[in-house]
């Protein structure tokens, strides 16, 4: 069966560098690839909550969360690939993983062991396209090719045609790496959004339903059109505003979208609201953190914060409740994200060294430090392990995986008395450590913390002159 699927898998691969990127049959082929192998499936039924979280989780380490998709390995591509049809690609086929892996948290009849394996391919391959072609508008008869997806014949080879030109049409910026960013990263993240909501739901009822669907569709233009508003608002902000406005109407026009999507987007790209006037309408944990995490990324593009734009953000996070700590948090985390995926997104230039950060993420992560300089030594002194470790660290020693684990363990118990220093806990928080360690007394070492100074030398007693 192993053997089996992975002839499979090879054959679907070996047809994608030979097809156009986009077209119906690559799209197949891309499914295929994924379908071909089981996804890990865990031992039971895993509740809806966690299976939820599980994909959030998915979507932040694949870079789904960002409107992008890590390299994947069910993409085989032309080696004189267009950078936009390499990033399309590898989208398209973490958007089918993802949608894979809500079947096999779901115990989903064709995704976990037992079915013969060809079979299974093609049932796999069958429901993992109509959920895709649910997402764009095809609910109808996504929903029967769900219901049965081993008949002979179905309609498998059209709703491909048309799901692939729809995604297409969308995404695949063919012209250039990403044409119009940032919103057409954002667009891209609701996009990935959007599938997951009905891939979760039509695998925990073993079937789509066109009326859900057709929910999902008025909450995800919601989306868009709120991503527009604030992206517009921002740009208003920059010294190039114009030029992303442009951008964005580019984007708009160049999807060929439905008039009454078309108009709602257009309207938003017009006449934003003001920042007080859009965040009630944010009333979810998901949709604040996904707006603000967009707005991050089309502030930190070019690597840098203009003063406006600092205001602006700063104003969104204030506007949803989210404390200093946690935004620098998450501009790490964007940070962090496309340092580490910069070959797939090559458009979006950010810094590659904590001392390149963009000058607001430091500004106010310094502020943190010198708010709490006095409380911070206090603490080092009483955790001399700690304070070993950064002493090591600062003067240039290289930190083993087991001492940056400490570290790390050490500063989240830190955080929980020093909140303001909660970044440095975060994940990718040990990249940060560097500024820690510039502003930290110069002579950082154990004996500073543990032990008391020596005794001052007496001066000797002065010679009486004689006269």
């Amino acid at each position: 069966m192993v053997a089996e699927e992975r002839i499979a898998r090879l054959l679907h691969q070996s047809r994608q560098a030979e097809l156009p990127v986009g077209g119906g049959e690559w799209l197949l082929a891309v499914i295929g690839a994924v379908a071909a192998q089981l996804p890990a499936c865990p031992p039971q039924k895993m509740p809806f909550r966690e299976r939820r979280a599980a994909l959030e989780d998915q979507l932040r380490a694949s870079g789904l969360a960002y409107g992008t998709g890590a390299q994947d390995p069910a993409v085989e591509l032309n080696p004189e690939a267009a950078p936009g049809e390499r990033a399309f690609a590898h989208f398209v086929a973490g958007l089918v993983r993802l949608c894979a892996s809500a079947a096999a948290s779901s115990h989903a009849r064709w995704f976990v062991p037992g079915p013969p394996a060809q079979v299974g391919v093609r049932a796999r391959r069958a429901q993992l396209l109509a959920v895709l072609a649910a997402a764009g508008g095809d609910a109808e008869a996504a929903a029967r090719l769900f219901s049965d997806p081993t008949a002979i014949p179905n309609p498998l080879e059209k709703l491909a045609d048309r799901t692939a030109a729809r995604l297409s049409r969308r995404y695949l910026a063919a012209g250039g790496p990403f044409a119009g960013l940032p919103l057409h990263n954002g667009l891209c993240a609701v996009e990935v959004r959007c599938c997951a909501t009905i891939a979760l739901a039509a695998f925990q009822h073993a079937r789509i339903s066109p009326g859900a669907v057709a929910l999902t569709a008025k909450a995800t233009l919601r989306w868009r059109s709120l991503l527009v508003e604030l992206l517009a608002r921002l740009a208003l902000a920059q010294e190039d505003g114009s030029a992303s406005a442009r951008g964005f109407e580019q984007v708009i026009r160049s999807q060929r979208l439905p008039v009454r999507e078309a108009r709602t987007l257009r309207r938003a790209l017009a006449h934003p609201r003001e920042i007080e006037q859009v965040a009630p309408e944010l009333h979810s944990d998901a949709l604040r953190r996904f707006m603000l995490t967009q707005v991050l990324v089309a502030a930190l593009m070019d690597g840098r914060f203009e003063g406006a734009e600092v205001a602006f953000v700063e104003r969104l996070a204030h506007a949803l409740g989210v404390d200093g700590a946690a935004l620098a948090q998450l501009e790490a985390e964007v940070w962090e994200f496309y340092r580490d995926h910069k070959a797939a997104l090559a458009a979006l230039r950010l810094a590659e060294t904590p001392e390149g950060l963009p000058h607001a993420l430091t500004t106010r992560l310094e502020a943190a430090v010198l708010d709490n300089l006095d409380r911070l030594l206090q603490e080092i002194r009483e955790t001399r392990e700690l304070g070993e470790l950064l002493a090591k660290a600062a003067a240039g020693g290289a930190l083993s995986r087991e001492e940056k684990s400490k570290v790390r363990e050490q500063l989240i118990d830190l955080a929980k008395t020093i909140p303001a220093l909660a970044i440095f806990a975060a994940p990718g928080g040990l990249l940060l450590l560097p500024i820690l360690f510039k502003l930290l007394p110069f002579n950082l070492l154990p004996s500073s913390f543990v032990d008391p100074p020596p005794p001052a030398a007496a001066l000797p007693a002065p010679r009486r002159k004689s006269g």
